[in-house]
């Protein structure tokens, strides 16, 4: 007997979260991914104050934190709903679901849970507005037959009565996922800061479509809708899409209010 995934909803819908859960990798080298420095986990079972710190009085002043562990086989980190959106996620190689088969749950509070399943780097389900356009998969088949949606000839939507809880319980079943629940709603799991300890600021347009968000990558800007060609990660010099000795740095003052 596992707790599944199914009770998120009931720990965590209030205030809203961010999920991240990738098959076959560590919870570390997913905190790395993330932003976190290597060797920089906090173990509120080791470390006195630790939950205390992120979770207290003023935690609000903290740089962005994960809580991060490993379930069956699955490596995974709870956020904040903000921390997903940040820039610094969306540069060049930084993008896990193009390597990695990954479980993405984004609850905002404001809109239903929306829900990306990314296999061996191709999209394999997505959940939006309580609706997914692939009526064919087995996960949206479940939903007709278990959590009350219903086919229609563009998809398969639900609405809110269908229930956050049965949606979760379906996606956790064929997935194969599960969290520890008594250690993720009581904080006993480390925590790590994975905000950029230098703020980067683009101070430039994209001489290819005139976009004002470019996202660092090394000494370069790239244009957020520029897509890596040949080597992943690793923009040819000189493309459209990109400009050189445009990035100002300066220390992200949150981390004066970290240990």
């Amino acid at each position: 007997m596992t707790d599944g995934i199914a009770w998120l909803d009931d720990e965590l819908g209030r205030e809203g979260y961010s999920l991240t859960m990738v098959k076959g990798i560590t919870a570390e080298a997913l905190a790395v991914h993330l932003g976190a420095r290597p060797g920089t986990l906090i173990d509120p079972e080791t470390a006195p104050g630790a939950v205390e710190l992120f979770h207290g009085p003023g935690s609000s002043e903290l740089p962005d934190w994960a809580m991060v562990g490993e379930a069956a086989g699955w490596a995974f980190a709870l956020e904040t709903p903000e921390a997903g959106h940040r820039d610094d996620r969306l540069a060049p190689g930084r993008d896990l679901r193009s390597r990695h088969t990954v479980v993405d749950i984004l609850d905002t509070t404001m809109d239903p849970p929306s829900v990306t399943v990314t296999v061996d780097g191709e999209t394999d389900w997505t959940l939006r507005e309580y609706g997914t356009a692939d009526a064919s998969h087995p996960v949206s088949r479940r939903l007709i037959t278990e959590a009350g949606f219903r086919a229609h000839p563009h998809g398969v939507f639900g609405d809110d009565a269908s229930g956050v809880l049965r949606v979760l319980r379906v996606l956790g079943d064929h997935y194969g996922l599960t969290l520890p629940r008594a250690a993720v709603a009581e904080a006993r799991l480390p925590h790590v800061f994975t905000e950029p300890r230098t703020l980067l600021h683009t101070e430039a347009r994209c001489p290819s479509c005139g976009g004002t968000r470019m996202l660092p990558h090394g000494p370069r800007l790239v244009c957020v809708y520029y897509k890596v060609r040949d080597v992943p990660g690793y923009p040819p010099p000189g493309c459209p899409g990109e400009v050189t000795g445009a990035v100002r740095g300066e220390p992200n003052p949150k981390y004066g209010n970290a240990p």
